[in-house]
């Protein structure tokens, strides 16, 4: 089964200060983490789905990819 999971506010909690989304400050959910990682070793497929950047064209890539490998989701 393919499983395409929201990054904000589902896995992680992202703050806004001031009117802007900051990513670079937010934090895991760990037990989210914990259920999404068993599904993908059960061999299920896991989708990261995110909107980061979509608002302001900043690419949001490299935060968000070096955040899901600190958080250790698969």
């Amino acid at each position: 089964m393919i499983y395409i999971v929201d990054i904000d506010h589902t896995i992680c909690h992202t703050p806004e200060i001031d009117g802007k989304q900051r990513y670079d400050l937010s934090t895991p959910y760990p037990e989210r983490i914990e259920k999404i990682n068993k599904l993908y070793d059960e061999g299920h497929t896991i989708i990261y789905w995110t909107a980061r950047g979509s608002g302001s064209g900043i690419n949001q890539f490299k935060i968000t990819h070096g955040s899901l490998l600190a958080w250790g989701a698969k």
